[in-house]
């Protein structure tokens, strides 16, 4: 499509930002190619093409590893150029019966959203504690971070449904959650997700580093100095030579989708591969008219096989 984002051919109707989707959104190798190309192609114009969008990016890493080359491209190319990310893994998570109860950013560690089934009993819809309470005195969550949202939670405000209560299409089923339970814990989980975005990259400032971008072997160059060198490059040939002597680097820097190089993996391992888990996976079979309908997972699986 860059054909329709040069000014040169459409002065006054051109496209003026990039969406990186597919493998352009979770191989490093290919970002930065693609972003050496579009340098010397003239299409990473300030005023013009300043703004680029990667399509569902979860992994925690990626946060800081996009910040680095923003910074580069900024530096050296385009000081408007901005970076930006989404992801569907709060609300995915939530639908799984999954809930965020921490962040992890240890150093030289892998770097993640911890979660775990969350509290989902019909003996909790009379229960007045705090929900950080309950949830860890119960033995539901080793420990438990609190968001704005989970803070003013009540055991009873997300477990609402009490033996014999009939749902919204009158039956009584197996989860006390209601719709509006599934609201607040995606709530709380977007919260989580948005924080640990922003303190991986204070913490990866302050000198803290992600296992996956810790180079393995004799060669201890670090990921924002290779970035760096990348854009500093003369001309677009020694660019690209500095992105080929690093391959192998780049092949051990695992993708947004949970792979490595060009090892691709459905939409279901993906989900595995993002998260730390300190229990096993719920059956995400619905029993419930507010249960995950995994009619949707299935189909994008089929789609991407």
């Amino acid at each position: 499509m860059k054909h329709f984002c040069d000014p040169t051919v459409y002065p006054d109707r051109h496209f003026d930002g990039w969406g990186m989707g597919g493998q352009n959104m979770c191989d490093v190798h290919l970002v930065l190619k693609r972003l050496v190309a579009l340098r010397y192609d003239n299409l990473l114009q300030e005023g013009r093409h300043d703004w680029m969008h990667f399509l569902g990016t979860s992994k925690l890493e990626w946060a800081v590893l996009l910040t680095v080359i923003q910074r580069a491209v900024r530096k050296y190319v385009n000081p408007q150029f901005t970076i930006s990310f989404d992801c569907a893994s709060p609300f995915l998570a939530t639908a799984n019966g999954q809930v965020y109860f921490e962040n992890v950013y240890e150093h030289d560690q892998k770097w993640s959203y911890r979660m775990a089934p969350s509290a989902d009993d019909k003996k909790y819809a009379t229960d007045t504690r705090k929900w950080s309470d309950g949830v860890v005195a119960d033995g539901i969550y080793p420990r438990w971070e609190d968001s704005p949202l989970s803070n003013l939670f009540k055991m009873k405000d997300i477990c609402i449904y009490k033996p014999g209560d009939l749902n919204k299409i009158g039956k009584e089923g197996k989860t006390s959650w209601d719709s509006f339970s599934y609201a607040l814990l995606m709530g709380h989980n977007v919260w989580m997700h948005l924080t640990a975005v922003q303190e991986a990259n204070r913490r990866f400032d302050a000198g803290t580093r992600p296992a996956m971008m810790q180079r393995q072997g004799g060669d201890y160059a670090k990921f924002e100095d290779i970035v760096e060198a990348i854009f500093a490059a003369p001309d677009r040939a020694t660019a690209e030579a500095i992105i080929e002597q690093y391959d192998t680097y780049w092949m051990e820097i695992v993708g947004t989708r949970g792979f490595k190089g060009k090892k691709a993996k459905n939409a279901r391992t993906q989900f595995k591969a993002l998260f730390s888990f300190e229990e096993p996976e719920v059956d995400t079979e619905p029993s419930d008219s507010v249960q995950l309908d995994t009619t949707a997972l299935d189909k994008l699986e089929q789609e991407q096989l």
